[in-house]
């Protein structure tokens, strides 16, 4: 009896599926009986993009990223949003890119190495 209910228990989350398929959107990603979003979207906050320029700076870096799907910055509030596949790419590895494009990110420190145009980079 209790191999049974053990077995059950077991077996359960591989049965029932995920609990919210209204996730889904149109290309959704199959992955251990669940359906999760393809197309994902993250806020970064880059503290130090002051300017349209630099926003379109990182835009350019991010283009030649595999897996990014589109991005656009918000100057006020110094968020860059990015919007990505996540079986392609992860939300860590866009900050990575951002933090060697040269820019400070979430708390993480840009790459000192980085040589970005003069102008582009403001002080908070």
């Amino acid at each position: 009896m209790k191999k049974i209910l053990l077995i059950a228990l077991a077996a359960a989350p591989l049965l029932g599926g995920c609990a919210d398929k209204a996730e889904k959107d149109a290309k959704p990603t199959f992955l251990f009986w669940c359906f999760r979003k393809e197309i994902v979207s993250t806020d970064y906050h880059v503290p130090d993009m002051a300017t349209p320029a630099a926003g379109a700076y990182l835009q350019q870096k991010l283009k030649a990223v595999p897996g990014i799907v589109e991005s656009s910055f918000d100057i006020p509030k110094r968020t860059l949003s990015v919007r990505y596949k996540s079986s392609t790419i992860r939300a860590m590895n866009i900050e990575e890119a951002i933090a060697l494009s040269g820019f400070a990110v979430n708390g993480r420190p840009a790459n000192p190495k980085a040589k970005i145009p003069e102008g582009l980079k403001n002080a908070k």
